[in-house]
């Protein structure tokens, strides 16, 4: 603690984060309101680390409408962007395919460490697990209210994938991606929802309300019912990875 080590002697390095670093005239990225600039620390909800992930999100979202969360004079925006579509012939096989492109340069800005002590840096994780938690809630709620297209939401596949991107890149960025990783599981089950925590919350509240339990009869159906919820929805998040895969390629 305390003493000065080259970054590099401990097995990291700096991490290089996206930036926008210009923006053409009535591009998706003008109309979505990003500017020259903007450095890009999540794309629907989910953090990027290198201009590759922000690239690759982009790619893989040819005409889909999805949120776009910039920091900006040290304010933090989200902001909606849908690139458009773009037919692509792969050099090697000749595949075609479709891509998404919001006509924007995307730089890297390298970001230096900052050593904390021991008591600053709880506290600096503590903030910054707060605000990864309000950013988990804010996407739950746009989900729901539609703001964000459902084909954004991951299950197994799309976890493993980033996390092995994320080991390619470093340590650091790992441990940061498994961190965002633990507090969005952490709130999802907290939510109302039975066989979650957050579910058997609900009923001591209820609980508390009626003065006496419900009836073993209605707790097993609540239990069921979250379970076939839980069930319909690994299904869905499996369905969107290997979509995201063209895994389905072989049956059009």
């Amino acid at each position: 603690f305390g003493e000065r080590r080259e970054v590099w002697d401990i097995g990291a390095g700096p991490q290089l984060i996206p930036q926008i670093s210009s923006v053409l005239a009535d591009s998706p990225a003008q109309r979505a309101g990003l500017e020259p600039g903007d450095v890009a620390i999540a794309v629907a909800g989910q953090p990027v680390y290198t201009p590759e992930d922000l690239v690759e999100a982009i790619r893989t979202r040819p005409g889909q409408p999805f949120p776009i969360t910039v920091e900006r004079g040290g304010k933090t925006l989200t902001l909606t962007v849908t690139p458009r579509a773009v037919p692509e012939k792969a050099p090697a096989t000749g595949q075609e395919s479709t891509v998404g492109k919001i006509d924007a340069g995307i730089a890297t800005k390298s970001v230096r460490f900052e050593p904390y002590g021991p008591v600053a840096a709880v506290e600096h994780g503590a903030v910054r697990t707060w605000d990864v938690t309000v950013l988990t809630f804010k996407g739950l709620w746009k989900l729901v209210s539609r703001q964000i297209d459902s084909s954004n939401i991951g299950g197994p596949i799309q976890i493993a994938t980033e996390a092995g991107r994320q080991a390619k890149e470093g340590l650091g960025p790992l441990a940061i991606f498994t961190a965002f990783i633990s507090v969005n599981l952490a709130v999802l089950n907290l939510l109302p929802v039975p066989m979650l925590d957050g579910g058997h919350l609900f009923f001591f509240v209820i609980e508390a309300i009626l003065g006496r339990p419900l009836s073993l009869k209605k707790r097993e159906a609540a239990q069921q019912l979250g379970f076939v919820l839980l069930m319909l929805l690994m299904v869905y998040a499996l369905w969107n990875d290997l979509n995201r895969l063209d895994a389905f390629k072989i049956f059009r």
